[in-house]
């Protein structure tokens, strides 16, 4: 039986599949898909693993993927759009040892019910020497992070979340068998609430990512390694 929180996230994502996400949004996907290319060493790959894929967006960036997620219409707009998809959970991947060269998602460990096993599944099915790599929010620092949970009217598949912390990581990517752990850390502009509060947060943000400490309070972090 699909525990409680999945199925109040998968339910809220069926129901937001069909709603138009607006320019804006398609701006934030692409820094998404920048910034965790920046951190991975590798940009093409033979296949590779697109955990939490949702309607697509970041499908087949590093090469030809398969993508999986909680949503049935996630991974029907996925396939739409001439992906290759299952719906499937990260704790429970149904693909055999030594599969991908590369499992990298985008907002999907901090909703894991134990992403210890999450990472330790990404792993599994990671070839030796592959790369696995994720973006999120980065909710271990960054309390706005939960202001916008509520004015995204999100709360409720946030709630409860994992709180992203660099040691709590560092470790579980250790103890999983992946090596050359890295952490970055991006992001202040607001995509969600229209062109005026955009242009105004990315102002913001180029002139406060100039200075080092604040990058820690960061709205995103993106994190990986390779395995051993």
């Amino acid at each position: 039986m699909m525990e409680k929180q999945k199925a109040i996230q998968k339910q809220w994502y069926e129901n937001k599949s069909n709603r138009k996400e607006g320019e804006i949004v398609e701006i934030s996907h692409l820094a998404h898909i920048h910034r965790l290319r920046n951190l991975i060493p590798v940009q093409k790959v033979t296949l590779s693993l697109n955990c939490g894929c949702g309607k697509g967006e970041q499908q087949d960036i590093f090469g030809p993927s398969i993508g999986i997620d909680l949503s049935l219409e996630n991974i029907r707009s996925l396939q739409h759009r001439g992906g290759r998809g299952v719906v499937a959970d990260m704790e429970f991947l149904p693909f055999k040892d030594n599969t991908f060269d590369l499992v990298y998602g985008f907002g999907v460990l901090h909703h894991l019910s134990n992403i210890r096993k999450g990472v330790s599944e990404a792993t599994r099915v990671l070839k030796k020497g592959g790369y696995i790599g994720f973006g999120g929010e980065n909710n271990g620092w960054c309390p706005f992070v939960y202001i916008m949970s509520l004015l995204y009217r999100n709360w409720k598949i946030e709630k409860g979340s994992y709180r992203i912390r660099e040691k709590n990581l560092r470790k579980i990517f250790r103890e999983s068998g992946n090596q050359e752990f890295k952490i970055e850390r991006h992001g202040m502009a607001i995509y969600g609430m229209g062109k005026t509060v955009f242009k105004l947060t990315s102002l913001i943000e180029r002139v406060l990512s100039k200075i080092k400490f604040l990058n820690l309070f960061s709205s995103h972090c993106y994190f990986g390694g390779r395995k051993g």
